[in-house]
């Protein structure tokens, strides 16, 4: 059935990912070059950013169903987004206006500020679940907060689940976030793996080299558990594994 990715920005125009649809469409041919078969493209929701405006991704995103369609790409598109996890989005989700992952929406993919401290995410974390959604943390591995001992381990207690940068794996983030990457893996705080790409240029390359390294420490089936089976799961709005 092929991996499925929850983080990209395969949708152009909408924020630091794929500028055109040319870009757009790029990437969406190399994604299916590694095998992927389905992706849930998220734009940042963040102000600066044109995502943050709902109807407008919804329309980008038929756009580009179109564009694949008419180029013979065989990439099934989800909704989703990359939310900013701060008071609006608090809001939002207190109003059952989350941007949640395929139709369902019940899970939803929430990224931290890379740097500095939140000192309320165990309670945040406590109130989206009480509201049925599950906060899906992308590249915790990157965010300073995730570096605390024990931190990562609260968040999956408490019923959130964390989403690798598969990019971390082969350092395009850094030395730190390597380490705290390879670290996760191996006491299996992950539910999924994404690409979190952003274009096309070299992706194939360093995509293909990150799924070789997750299949070094996972094995074939942690593979398919944290690009296909979960992430498919979380489109669907079910309960990760």
């Amino acid at each position: 059935m092929g991996y499925v990715d929850i983080h990209c920005h395969l949708l152009w125009g909408l924020d630091d990912g794929c500028r055109t649809a040319e870009e757009s469409l790029a990437a969406a041919r190399t994604l299916v070059a590694l095998g992927y078969s389905e992706v849930a493209p998220s734009p940042h929701t963040r102000a600066e950013f044109a995502g943050v405006d709902a109807a407008l991704c919804r329309a980008r995103l038929v756009e580009l169903e179109a564009l694949l369609r008419s180029e013979g790409v065989e990439l099934r598109l989800h909704a989703g987004a990359e939310n900013f996890f701060d008071d609006a989005f608090m809001d939002r989700a207190s109003r059952g206006e989350a941007r949640g992952l395929g139709e369902r929406g019940s899970n939803v993919l929430v990224e931290l500020p890379f740097h500095g401290r939140v000192p309320a995410l165990a309670d945040l974390v406590f109130r989206l679940k009480v509201k049925g959604l599950t906060p899906v943390f992308a590249h915790p591995e990157r965010c300073a907060e995730f570096e605390q001992v024990g931190r990562a381990e609260e968040v999956v207690r408490l019923g959130g689940a964390l989403q690798l940068d598969l990019g971390a794996l082969v350092g395009r983030y850094g030395r730190t976030a390597r380490k705290v990457a390879e670290r996760m893996l191996g006491a299996e705080l992950y539910a999924i793996a994404a690409t979190d790409l952003h274009g096309a240029a070299g992706a194939q390359d360093w995509i293909g080299e990150a799924m070789r390294a997750l299949e070094k420490k996972v094995g074939a089936s942690g593979v398919e558990r944290l690009c296909a089976a979960n992430p498919r799961r979380a489109i669907a709005g079910e309960e990760l594994a």
